[in-house]
């Protein structure tokens, strides 16, 4: 949710310009925005702050809400302010490739726990213009999460408000201003807007009386302070000047006028200041190519001139990919829109090339690529080299140059620097020839120097061998960043610190090969005529394995789609437990098939709804396992014996074991880092746990007739009746007559009105021996009976 709020405004006049000054309360606000561990910068949250105005102090109050389990939650919350652009950091110590400028203007960085529920981030006099925050959570390296908790959830809500000062001095070129600087007003704020064609400003004081030492601060688009300035100027005298060089148009200078000896304001120090302004200069440099041609001069230093050339910006067909290529005027020689210069000792230039930095940039790198040649024999005495400098606002030399932004292109070589996530604003290349040697030498020698400005996505080399260029969204900011495979890490995929690429191969081969122990589940479920239960068994299988084949960094294999191998092994993985729960439950095949349908339909439906959420998982294996277990016992009150018998659950005890060690360890104990061999275990355990759930399916015989195969957990009521037990207690079998000296007895379930053989396992060469309706048959005559009994076994 993203707010801006006007909350008042203060509207007062000025005597000293009479011009309507205004100054506002202003607020901005993002509601309840979910962070997450950060392992790369897709897993970060960019939000965007616009200050619109002068102000000397702006808030950014932080609260922090948490959901799900977060007793034992430590780590800690990122939260960093970039102006102009996104910030650039390695939170986990991240190297970057070589030659990247990673120095930061502006940014700003607060890390705390969330005990600290409502944190507050103040910064004194900040730039003009937009504010990026970027927020994350620590990544818990090496930490176990239960995967059957809900974990835990950190949402942020964040709150800007600044108030715009009203109280600032407009200056107009060459028109005086009269100030004073009194008792109860220490400080007084001027600003001026520069216009196309200003590269210079001139800002004269006079004032009524040297009484107080009075300084001058000077800034570029943000209120100034006696600790945060540009350009500074003391004055002792009654009168003093400051200058401000290189300027570029369209910019806001803001000037304080204050003093730190308040007892010499008993008087009132009035001023009179004014600002003067110029264009670019033109000055003559003799040259052998163009004598007489005139030289266009930012600056003069050291007698040599300071060219500016513009750049155009030339746009390809992908986000952030375009090229600046600077343009010549007619006054230079070699005219035309090429990047390639000749320096030499009689050239006494400095090239400085200006682009622009805008929101087309912000997600991007920014390249400069150089590569330089010696047009001359040299000896061995004379070294030629460009220095460069890269500088924001105003061109500086490499004298003046940031260390950080400091560029050297030695001779005969070719030299790269990139600028990841450039700041926003005008920037200026400035290239200076240096040669070191006699003055005769170095006037014989000449260097050629071609080079190029672009922006790529990403890394010039798109993130490696080892990443993957990704353009991302957060909160409506357009980035690009690479995500890193098997272990390499920073903004590049460079850093090999925890790199993993050698146990690639074994990663693969252990996820997949392990899914083979589905092998003897297969083949004893096709051997005991369960088909549905092999067909199952066999989709797992398969799918498990190529969905871990595909889901690999390097080595992987992919038949189809990742979402739909990855969909169809989590409905694999589902229906294995669900139908063998089944199949080990106690009522007729006809009603398991029905089950096994509606069992593998809810496992497509609530994988389809949340593939990752485990709680709806533990309820449907719950629900199967109780049903089950609900047939068990129903079936052991009905016929008071225990069912399924003792040896059959001494056989069903090792696969619950095994079953519940791999779920253990699946939920418990599985980490990013061991993945690729717990996993595997858990494959191996749960597989050969299905070898001991299979129920048996026997074949019974009747002299030299074979009984119909009893169904799948039909168990035998034998052991329920005793030796001396009448069988009129047990209810009729069916008979199914095909021939008059051939009756085959019909065995079902102890749910259906039928009952099964009547079979002893500890009698060898037994003779079946039915159950009989003695109200059918004649009391009276012995003999009938016996015969009418002896047919039925015949």
């Amino acid at each position: 949710m993203f707010n801006i709020i006007l909350i008042f405004a203060l509207v007062y006049s000025s005597t000293a310009n009479k011009d309507l000054l205004t100054g506002y309360d202003l607020a901005q606000q993002y509601s309840r925005i979910r962070i997450f561990e950060y392992d790369n910068y897709a897993d970060v949250k960019f939000l965007k702050f616009n200050i619109q105005g002068p102000t000397t102090l702006a808030n950014w109050s932080i609260t922090i809400s948490t959901e799900g389990t977060c007793t034992d939650y430590s780590s800690n919350i990122h939260f960093y302010l970039q102006h102009g652009a996104y910030p650039l950091v390695a939170p986990r110590n991240e190297s970057y490739p070589p030659s990247y400028i990673t120095y930061r203007h502006d940014l700003f960085k607060l890390v705390f726990n969330k005990s600290l529920t409502n944190p507050l981030i103040q910064l004194s006099n900040p730039a003009i213009g937009t504010w990026f925050a970027m927020i994350f959570v620590d990544h818990q390296t090496f930490t176990i999460k239960p995967k059957l908790t809900t974990g835990c959830n950190f949402y942020l809500s964040t709150w800007l408000d600044y108030q715009t000062l009203p109280s600032i001095y407009t200056l107009a070129t060459n028109q005086p201003l009269q100030v004073a600087i009194t008792y109860n007003q220490t400080s007084i704020y001027l600003s001026h807007h520069t216009m196309v064609g200003q590269s210079r400003l001139m800002f004269a004081a006079e004032w009524s009386s040297n009484d107080c030492e009075i300084s001058i601060f000077a800034r570029l688009n943000a209120l100034p302070s006696t600790f945060r300035y540009d350009y500074v100027t003391v004055c002792t005298k009654t009168k003093c000047t400051m200058e401000i060089d290189e300027i570029f148009s369209l910019t806001s200078v803001y000037f304080l006028l204050t003093t730190n000896n308040y007892s010499c304001l008993i008087n009132p120090q009035h001023d009179v200041v004014l600002l003067r302004t110029s264009g670019i200069r033109s000055n003559r440099f003799s040259s052998s190519m163009h004598s007489l041609s005139r030289v266009e001069c930012l600056l003069s230093v050291n007698n040599r001139c300071l060219q500016p050339y513009p750049t155009r910006r030339i746009m390809f067909n992908y986000y952030y990919d375009f090229l600046y290529v600077p343009i010549y005027t007619t006054n230079r020689f070699n005219s035309g829109s090429t990047s390639s210069i000749t320096l030499n000792n009689n050239d006494l230039s400095i090239y400085s090339y200006e682009f622009m930095i805008d929101d087309r940039n912000l997600g991007g790198t920014l390249h400069f690529d150089f590569e330089s040649r010696v047009m001359s024999s040299l000896s061995a005495n004379v070294n030629i080299s460009v220095h460069g400098c890269l500088s924001k606002y105003q061109p500086h030399t490499y004298a003046t140059c940031e260390s950080a932004f400091k560029i050297h292109i030695d001779k005969n070589s070719i030299a790269m620097n990139s600028f990841p996530y450039p700041e926003r604003g005008f920037w200026y290349l400035t290239l200076e020839y240096i040669c070191t040697g006699s003055e005769s030498e170095c006037g014989n020698s000449s260097l050629s120097l071609m080079f190029q400005i672009s922006s790529s996505q990403c890394t010039k080399q798109q993130c490696g061998a080892y990443g993957v260029c990704r353009i991302l969204t957060s909160q409506q900011n357009v980035f690009s960043t690479c995500s890193c495979l098997a272990g390499y890490r920073g903004y590049g995929c460079t850093d090999d610190s925890h790199a993993y690429a050698s146990k690639s191969l074994a990663s693969v081969l252990f996820l997949t090969l392990s899914n083979c122990m589905f092998m003897p589940a297969i083949i004893l479920a096709v051997y005991r005529r369960l088909y549905i239960e092999a067909l199952v068994y066999f989709f797992n299988m398969f799918f498990s394995t190529f969905y871990h084949a595909c889901d690999q960094d390097i080595n992987k294999l992919c038949i189809f789609k990742y979402d739909g191998l990855q969909l169809s092994d989590f409905i694999g993985s589902y229906a294995s437990f669900v139908i063998t729960l089944i199949t080990m439950a106690i009522i007729p095949r006809s009603t398991k098939v029905f089950l096994f349908m509606l069992g593998l339909l809810t496992c497509i439906a609530i994988n389809s709804r949340d593939r990752f959420d485990h709680l709806q998982f533990i309820a449907l294996i719950s629900i199967t396992f109780t049903f089950t277990v609900l047939t068990w016992i129903i079936v052991s009150l009905r016929y008071h014996h225990l069912r399924p018998s003792t040896k059959r659950f001494l056989l069903v005890i090792p696969g619950f074991l095994l079953a519940l060690a791999g779920l253990v360890l699946f939920a418990f104990c599985e980490t990013d880092e061991n993945y690729w061999y717990t996993h595997s275990l858990w494959h191996i355990l749960i597989a050969s746990s299905i070898l001991f759930f299979l129920p048996h399916n026997k074949r019974y015989t009747t002299g030299k007739t074979k009984a119909k195969e009893a169904p799948t957990n039909t168990f035998r009521y034998d052991r329920l009746v005793r030796k001396d037990q009448h069988h009129v207690n047990l209810p009729l079998m069916l008979r199914k007559t095909s021939e008059p000296s051939l009756q085959r007895i019909e065995t079902c379930e102890p749910v259906l009105t039928c009952e099964p053989d009547i079979i002893r396992d500890d009698l060898p060469n037994q003779t079946v021996t039915t159950p009989i309706d003695n109200t059918s048959l004649s009391s009276s005559n012995t003999d009938s009976s016996k015969k009418s009994t002896d047919n039925l076994l015949h």
